[in-house]
């Protein structure tokens, strides 16, 4: 979305294909219809065998233009190599890919360009990374009508999400962010934030053109900014938008005075990373320095202040017996009593440090080969018990019922016994749709906005339901 804001505002027209769920004539029948100058490819790493083979496909039937960028691109600029993708742009792209659009349009030499390498007439030409945008309020705002072309269905969804600022400032080994501030941290300040009035003009706009009943500000970190700003967002966000809206905070940089002020502000939702419930592997393995107390005091504090909260977790980590380890993780969600906690299956993303050490102790055979598009149904891992590993994929599905629910915790291990994996599938879909829509925005729901969760709801059991990979 921002992206195309910026192409937008040099007089570019933009149109967006979600390729997900399109077979190949029908993705190539599009590309023909738009036929664009440029085809940009927005890549993360699970994606990028498949997106790949698209690309490949797609410029050797169109010979259109192909730029790719995102996670991928960033962490793997050797892509750069392959014949059939023309440009790789790494990092933020604010700077660089207007600049690359300008010189492209105008027909002058594009292959300097800071922040992007190309490969054109057989000829790979790298270059540095572009600088940092030091000053957010300098970008437009994002262009939310290019997600309603690639999905109709979005149109009448009323949640909107807005970003307040970029950086963060955590090294946890499983996220690619301590990698990329190694990457970047020449290039300007990596913790920046919009003004106030620059973020609410933002969602004045967004809530006057496309309705708002629900606002997700997404920051990594909403809570690590000054006392000054976070002042000045509580006093106005009220009077300006004055919608319920959720945020992102961490157990370390959150204290009662601005919890207090977020729930004043309207702030309904919160959510926080639990992630690993035993504390050495916490700490050790996954750089995340958390008392537990910490985490029941601010989950107290959260029900007292009656903002409803969910928790964030991480199932099948890359050690000897993951089972108990994610039981502790179970139990401390329950003693937290958030509204809903997301569990999720540990992906070995390539570039991560936790990645290195999966592939370094035997976790998995290698960080290139054989890696699922997605691990929302089954864990990437090769563990040494291919019972225990079965029993935690399952645990995956009911963790977040099991937290609701917590009177199903003696009958846990029954449970994780039963070979029910479909079933216990479709629980999982269904009670973290209900629970993401219902649940937590508890806003009043219109026939279109039922449709799109139904619709999204099937789309994601599909592929859930996606045929595992033979692994041990």
């Amino acid at each position: 979305m921002q992206l195309s804001a910026l192409a937008l505002a040099q007089g570019w027209q933009t149109d967006l294909i979600i390729a997900d769920g399109l077979d190949y004539p029908r993705l190539l029948d599009t590309v023909r219809r738009i036929s664009p100058s440029i085809l940009a490819v927005s890549v993360m790493s699970p994606e990028y065998p498949q997106l790949r083979e698209l690309a490949r496909r797609l410029h050797a039937d169109t010979g259109v233009f192909i730029l790719m960028g995102g996670p991928h691109a960033t962490f793997f600029q050797d892509i750069i190599e392959e014949p059939f993708i023309q440009a790789v742009a790494f990092g933020e792209g604010d700077i660089s890919f207007p600049v690359f659009l300008d010189r492209f349009s105008r027909g002058l030499d594009f292959r300097g360009t800071a922040g992007m390498h190309f490969h054109v007439d057989g000829l790979v030409i790298r270059n540095g990374p572009a600088p940092l945008v030091e000053d957010l309020d300098t970008l437009p705002f994002a262009d939310r009508r290019i997600m309603a072309k690639g999905n109709p269905l979005l149109a009448s969804n009323p949640t909107h999400i807005f970003m307040a600022g970029r950086g963060c400032p955590n090294a946890c080994t499983y996220c690619f962010n301590h990698t990329y501030n190694h990457m970047f941290r020449s290039c300007g300040t990596l913790f920046r934030r919009r003004s106030v009035d620059h973020l609410l003009r933002e969602m004045e706009a967004v809530k006057a053109e496309f309705g708002m009943r629900f606002a997700y500000i997404d920051d990594d970190i909403f809570t690590f900014c000054s006392p000054e700003w976070l002042e000045a967002f509580t006093t106005e966000y009220p009077r300006r938008v004055g919608v319920p809206f959720m945020i992102n905070t961490h157990a370390n940089y959150t204290n009662e005075r601005q919890i207090e002020q977020l729930r004043d502000a309207g702030c309904s939702v919160i959510c926080f990373g639990v992630e690993c419930g035993d504390p050495s592997v916490a700490g050790d393995l996954l750089k995340r320095y958390i008392k537990h107390e910490q985490f029941l005091t601010l989950s107290r504090l959260l029900h007292r202040c009656k903002i409803r909260f969910m928790t964030q977790n991480i199932l099948a980590l890359p050690v000897p017996h993951p089972l108990a380890v994610d039981l502790q993780t179970l139990d401390l969600n329950i003693a937290c009593r958030p509204q809903y906690a997301v569990a999720h299956l540990f992906y070995p993303l390539p570039g991560t440090e936790l990645a290195r050490f999966a592939e370094a102790n035997g976790f998995i055979d290698s960080l290139t080969d054989d890696l699922p598009e997605r691990t929302n149904s089954f864990s990437a891992l090769n563990f040494p018990n291919p019972v225990e590993k079965r029993q935690v994929e399952r645990l995956h599905k009911l963790f977040g019922i099991v937290v609701s629910f917590p009177w199903l915790r003696p009958g846990l291990p029954f449970l994780l016994r039963l070979p029910l994996g479909p079933v216990y599938a479709l629980l999982f879909m269904g009670w973290y749709g209900f629970s993401m829509r219902f649940r937590m925005e508890k806003t009043r729901k219109t026939k279109a906005e039922l449709l799109f969760f139904i619709k999204s709801l099937l789309q994601s059991l599909a592929s859930f339901m996606k045929k595992q990979p033979t692994r041990t």
